[in-house]
């Protein structure tokens, strides 16, 4: 790939639309998007392009990138579809490289508001990860160590009480066993905590992971971390490590992410993905998937 896709600014570039299952898109609605932005409907990627489909392509995108996003953003609210104008031959096996943020993208849960619930400390937690995932706490090391804080002495069982109500958000399996089909390592890179990172990385085959370690002391914990905390330049750092010993270029990277955290390891990849991303997040990725699974990601590519 001799440049990073750029699918806002790709010329003639193709804009890929999808739902989630089992929902469909209908015909009369493509047919409407197809002639405002002066685009062809390719065949389906699931059915023929004359019946409703989960996913489409639109071929050839003639409209500016501001019309295409004026256009599609209150119709895609209104029939709840995700949509992304994508470089036209974007394709996974061009790619070496997908990293994933784990609360809230890889698992249904914020973690440390979870280990909160046990100390009756949630409501305060929430509030103090809510305000750092929107962009309004900048120093997220900061915001870390307040919630830490709050979570002193908590009995290490707890963790396990959350590891048992953890669940991966839908289609987390199929992307990544997609990615490593394809030849992608895959990483997962966190501000929360290798103890349920770990286990991840067990359960799904995850190649490396980066994340932050908790401090446990007489089996409670201390309210600190051990080591450097992971915050979004550690993320991005995380990402350019992992480029620079599979001997690729950061542009062969694909990131999914949903908070303020996760903006400078989407703004070094290649493909930078919001999933049920915070305003500021969607507004900054290439790809925001509001509706469908993190199997939405596939469907960015031709030969995925």
């Amino acid at each position: 790939m001799s440049a990073k896709p750029s699918p806002l600014h790709s010329p003639m570039p193709q804009l890929v639309l999808q739902v989630p299952a089992p929902s469909r898109l209908e015909p009369a609605l493509l047919d409407h998007l197809a002639t405002q932005l002066g685009a062809r409907i390719a065949p389906a990627l699931e059915q023929p392009a004359a019946a409703a489909a989960r996913a489409v392509r639109l071929l050839h995108v003639a409209a500016q990138a501001s019309t295409v996003r004026t256009l599609l953003s209150p119709l895609a609210e209104r029939h709840g579809f995700d949509w992304a104008l994508v470089p036209d031959g974007l394709r996974l096996r061009d790619f070496r490289l997908l990293v994933l943020d784990m609360d809230s993208t890889l698992v249904n849960m914020e973690t440390i508001d979870e280990l909160g619930s046990a100390t009756g400390m949630k409501a305060r937690i929430a509030e103090i990860t809510e305000a750092a995932m929107r962009g309004e706490i900048s120093d997220y090391a900061e915001s870390l160590r307040r919630r830490l804080a709050l979570l002193a002495g908590t009995p290490e069982s707890v963790l396990e009480q959350v590891w048992q109500r953890m669940q991966l958000n839908p289609g987390a399996e199929q992307l990544i066993g997609a990615a490593h089909a394809a030849g992608l390592h895959v990483l997962l890179a966190t501000g929360g905590f290798t103890w349920f990172a770990e286990r991840l990385q067990r359960r799904l085959g995850l190649d490396s992971i980066r994340a932050n370690q908790l401090d446990i002391a007489d089996g409670c914990l201390t309210g600190r971390t051990r080591g450097p905390i992971v915050d979004g330049a550690a993320k991005r750092q995380a990402l350019l490590d992992a480029c620079a010993e599979l001997g690729c270029e950061p542009r062969q990277a694909v990131a999914v992410g949903d908070g303020a955290n996760d903006l400078p390891m989407l703004g070094a990849a290649g493909l930078g993905v919001a999933y049920r991303g915070k305003p500021a997040v969607q507004q900054a990725a290439d790809a925001a998937l509001n509706h469908c699974g993190l199997d939405g990601v596939l469907r960015l590519f031709e030969d995925a």
